[in-house]
C-alpha cells in the first residue's frame, strides 16, 4: 500500500490512535476509564476540527505532488514559481543596491535556471531517471527504454513531457539531448 497523500496519513493516524485508545480503555482501572472515555471521544473531534481549519485556511498542503497529473499543476496550485521569482527579484535588488549591478538578462537567466531546478525536483522519479540517462550522453527513446527497463511507450510519454518543460530536445535523427 503506497501512502503518499497527506489525507491518507491523517486518516491512518486517526484510525490507529482510536483503535489503540479503545484497546487501552478496556485495560485501564475503572476510576481512570471514566476520564479516558472523554479523551477517546474528544480526540477525533479535535482532529476533525484541526482538519477543517487546515482545509479552510491552507488546503494546498493536503495534496502531494503525486496527486496531480502533471507536476506543473502542483507548482501552479502552490504558486511556487511566482514566489521564487519574487524572492529572486528581492535578492537581486539587494545585490544591485550594494553596487554589484546585474542586468535584466542575468536576472532572467537565473530565474530560468531556478524554474528548471524546481521542475526537476518535483517531477516523478522515472522522469528524473530519464534526465539522468540523457545527461550521460545522447540517446534514442528505444535505447533509454532499454537502459531503464521501461516500456518504450512510457519513455516516449515522459520524453514528450520533458520536451514540453523545455528540459530536453530531439534532433533530426530522433536522438534526445539536454537543452542548454
Amino acid at each position: 500500500m503506497k501512502v503518499s497523500n497527506p489525507l491518507t496519513i491523517i486518516a491512518i493516524f486517526a484510525g490507529v490512535a482510536e483503535t489503540l485508545a479503545t484497546v487501552a480503555l478496556v485495560k485501564l482501572p475503572l476510576e481512570i476509564q471514566s476520564v479516558f472515555v472523554y479523551f477517546v471521544m474528544a480526540f477525533p473531534m479535535a482532529i476533525v476540527l484541526l482538519f477543517f481549519f487546515v482545509l479552510y485556511f491552507k488546503n494546498i498542503v493536503l495534496y502531494a505532488p503525486s496527486d496531480f497529473d502533471d507536476q506543473n499543476h502542483y507548482l501552479q496550485a502552490n504558486n511556487l514559481k511566482e514566489k521564487v521569482g519574487n524572492q529572486m527579484n528581492e535578492i537581486f535588488a539587494a545585490i544591485n543596491k550594494r553596487g554589484a549591478k546585474l542586468s535584466q538578462e542575468d536576472l532572467d537567466r537565473a530565474k530560468s535556471e531556478l524554474e528548471k531546478t524546481i521542475t526537476k525536483e518535483t517531477m516523478p522519479a522515472r522522469m528524473v531517471d530519464i534526465l539522468d540517462t540523457i545527461d550521460k550522453g545522447q540517446y534514442s527513446a528505444r535505447r533509454i527504454a532499454h537502459e531503464l527497463g521501461l516500456a518504450p511507450s512510457t519513455v516516449i510519454t515522459y520524453l514528450m513531457r520533458l520536451e514540453n518543460d523545455g528540459l530536453i530536445e530531439k534532433d533530426s535523427n530522433n536522438i534526445w539531448k539536454l537543452r542548454t
